[in-house]
């Protein structure tokens, strides 16, 4: 009897040493784990080398503007410059269309869908214009290659623009620039799910400037945006005007509406991109102290501007260009807007 007694003893010894053992494996478990996880995140795993599948790529081609200096101060939230961008970043293929057969019968259909009916004037090998007289003089200039194109109506012949007979909030603004390019077919879907700012509008005598509410307001400016790509922002040459602006009359006949509408959307295909090395962001703040960026906007007669932030964006030209390529936006006041080509000069021409 002493034997089995003695036996039990050890059984339930090594039952209780044993899930205390067990415990301890598990706890350990967790805590190596997590110990592994947490020096992960604090030491991540380089990024593959970029791969620059597209070979060196064209600089980016900003509008033509007068240089401009400024005196710069650094005033960031943490008092210099990030030290988290990254050194890579996609690049994406931006399709170029082709001169074909078809390019002015498209550009034709365009202009027929925004009633301008009469022949077309040939203005150069690439663009067209179309005139049109009823209610006002107005006209349609359009690349037949790349689909660009600015519609603008003479208001100033008809003196009962300057009272207005509707109003929209911002949202009916937005519907109605919606509502015109689907019935042209011209509404991209990046552009949809994109964002849009309206900004209130007076007439000047001959001269639209800016209203200080819509209740002094005689138009409306509707700018559409491109939805981010990868997650990221995209900024265009205007801090003021989208990829398409339209200028909305606050009359209530529709054919008296659209008085200027400017497209200058370009598509991106997301699923052609290769990985490029950037300049490093001190590059990029001496480059713009240097007068080597585009100003995207500023007050007039600004001498001295505060840069509160720096980050990567992707630049959405005006004009067709191969690839969206990363900016350094430099932002402050007043009012500044500035870019820096982002993508390591070794690999652009």
């Amino acid at each position: 009897m002493a034997n089995l007694g003695e036996t039990a003893i050890v059984a339930r010894k090594a039952i209780k040493y044993g899930g205390i053992g067990l415990v301890v494996l598990m706890i350990g478990r967790i805590i190596l784990t997590a110990s592994i996880n947490y020096y992960k995140m604090l030491n991540p795993a380089p990024p593959p080398p970029p791969d620059v599948l597209f070979g060196k790529i064209p600089k980016i081609v900003f509008p033509q503007a007068e240089a401009q200096t400024f005196n710069y101060k650094l005033e960031t939230p943490t008092g210099g410059l990030p030290t988290k961008l990254p050194g890579q970043f996609k690049v994406f293929f931006m399709p170029i269309k082709k001169a074909s057969l078809l390019a002015y019968d498209a550009a034709q259909s365009v202009a027929t869908r925004l009633d301008f009916i009469l022949p077309a004037k040939k203005l150069s090998e690439t663009e067209y214009r179309w005139d049109a007289t009823d209610p006002l003089s107005a006209s349609l200039t359009i690349n037949i290659i790349t689909g660009a194109f600015t519609l603008d109506k003479r208001w100033q012949e008809d003196p009962s623009y300057t009272t207005p007979t509707i109003y929209y909030n911002d949202e009916q603004a937005k519907e109605r620039v919606y509502s015109l390019l689907s019935r042209v077919e011209l509404l991209p879907q990046d552009i949809k799910e994109g964002t849009a700012t309206v900004l209130p509008l007076k007439a000047d005598k001959d001269q639209i400037v800016s209203a200080a509410a819509l209740a002094q307001a005689h138009f409306l400016q509707v700018n559409l945006y491109r939805a981010p790509v990868d997650n990221v922002e995209v900024v265009n040459p205007s801090s003021k005007q989208g990829l398409i602006t339209a200028i909305i009359a606050l009359q209530r006949e529709d054919k008296r509406q659209f008085i200027n509408l400017k497209y200058n959307y370009f598509p991106v295909d997301l699923t052609r991109s290769a990985v490029y090395p950037l300049i490093g962001v001190a590059e990029a703040w001496a480059r713009l102290q240097a007068g080597q960026a585009f100003i995207a906007g500023v007050k007039q007669n600004t001498t001295n501007v505060t840069i509160n932030d720096i980050t990567l964006r992707y630049y959405d030209p005006d004009t067709a260009q191969q690839f969206l390529q990363p900016v350094y936006e430099f932002t402050g006041s007043p009012d500044f807007v500035a870019y820096v080509p982002a993508v390591s000069d070794a690999w652009t021409e």
